[in-house]
């Protein structure tokens, strides 16, 4: 709908005539709406249709722009050949996933999987970074921009999707001939998450950090709504078997040398509460597991850490006191989360704990990631190089009663 109406735009002042002025407010604001989940995008684009049945003229050619548009839109991402005499600027990022989200029957690859439940699915998808890709962002088309059509060359895209079955998962890793093959790169993400959106997260990180091995998604069912946080609560728990069949054929069949894993807010969960029954065989090992602002009790947390023993080589938890999603969490709950900084903060044998309050931009402080390049650029010498906190650039010790934590000073 957000394309067609940017293609219009030129001539819909004659076609609204005098009432220019009042749907271009209106337009403005559902444009901006189209950006949200599956419910403000449905409630976006109906607002739009009735907006335009207020001029015949201009409902005409939406419908004929939309009928003209369809079957390129079913093909995905980019609409049509790219222009042969134009090179190009941007670089494709591969990415395998595991989902157990049911698919929608929809053929562009962003909705091919929905946020309802299903069998666990598997699958490569190629995601676009244009090569004046700032670190720490997932460039997008924005209508104040007059960008109304995705752009690889501008934005991280999602353009192609195929699915394989379990057998054929593995085949392509033993085929990847990219450098590094032998490592992998695992990300888990969190609450109120889109399939897509997952993909370019997990290809915005895997590029920023410049990891040469695979990058690897687990995406599982969240309805990616504001509104849905307990629907969410209860689609990650169910999700851990087979985040846990997953994760255990990664170590026992994909082939790498190492596995790094990042989990982010209620994917902690997943993450957490699976990596006390993983085997650990002598295939491939656990390298770096991270706990980014891992919104789960902190209490249980704990008891689950003491499981992890020697399973990775580190295990590093980030965590702020200015995340006003956890401080949500917390209030929802009524205990701390584990990503909480502060007198609340994890402290414990075995887990590097970074509060991360000093370098945490986004607007609601749960993001910071992916987000911020201090936080990237110590995930940066994390992985490529296993250092610990102390031979890390902007970490400080400070002293907590039951040990040791880092503070980060950008």
């Amino acid at each position: 709908m957000a394309l067609a109406v940017g293609e219009l735009w030129p001539e819909l002042p004659a076609s609204f005539a005098e009432d220019w002025d009042n749907a271009e407010r209106q337009l403005l604001v559902l444009l901006r709406q189209l950006e949200g989940g599956p419910a403000d995008r449905a409630q976006a684009e109906h607002a739009i249709a009735r907006l335009f049945e207020t001029s015949p003229a201009a409902r005409q050619r939406l419908i004929e722009v939309l009928a003209a548009r369809k079957p390129a839109v079913l093909k995905g991402y980019p609409e049509g050949p790219a222009p042969q005499d134009r090179p190009r600027r941007h670089v494709i990022v591969p990415v395998y996933f595991a989902t157990d989200r049911a698919h929608t029957g929809e053929e562009r690859p962003d909705r091919q999987f929905g946020g309802e439940r299903g069998e666990v699915s598997f699958g490569q998808a190629s995601v676009s970074v244009p090569d004046d890709h700032r670190m720490g962002r997932i460039e997008k088309p924005r209508w104040w921009r007059l960008e109304f059509r995705p752009n690889p060359d501008k934005h991280v895209v999602l353009l192609t999707l195929v699915t394989l079955d379990r057998d054929g998962l593995v085949g392509e890793f033993a085929k990847d001939q990219r450098a590094g093959a032998r490592e992998a790169l695992l990300f888990v993400h969190g609450y109120n998450v889109s399939f897509g959106a997952a993909l370019r997260r997990t290809a915005q990180i895997s590029y920023d950090l410049g990891f040469q091995g695979i990058p690897l998604l687990f995406s599982w069912p969240s309805r990616a709504e504001t509104a849905k946080y307990t629907v969410d609560e209860t689609n990650a728990r169910w999700a851990q078997p087979h985040f846990r069949q997953f994760i255990q054929l990664l170590l026992d069949e994909g082939g790498f040398d190492a596995l790094h894993v990042i989990a982010h807010s209620m994917g902690n969960r997943v993450v957490a509460e699976t990596l006390r029954d993983v085997r650990f065989g002598p295939a491939t090992r656990l390298r770096q597991v991270v706990f980014a602002a891992p919104d789960i009790d902190s209490d249980t947390f704990k008891d689950l850490a003491v499981s992890f023993g020697q399973g990775a080589e580190r295990f590093t938890l980030y965590a702020s006191s200015e995340d006003k999603a956890l401080a949500l969490s917390k209030t929802v709950h009524g205990y701390p989360r584990a990503g909480d900084s502060g007198p609340n903060v994890v402290v414990m044998d075995g887990i590097d704990t970074i509060d991360a309050t000093a370098v945490d931009t986004s607007l609601v402080g749960h993001a910071y990631y992916g987000d911020n390049r201090s936080i990237l650029s110590d995930m940066f010498a994390l992985v490529h190089d296993g250092l610990p906190p102390e031979r890390r650039f902007g970490l400080r010790p400070r002293q907590h009663l039951a040990g040791r934590y880092w503070v980060f000073h950008p």
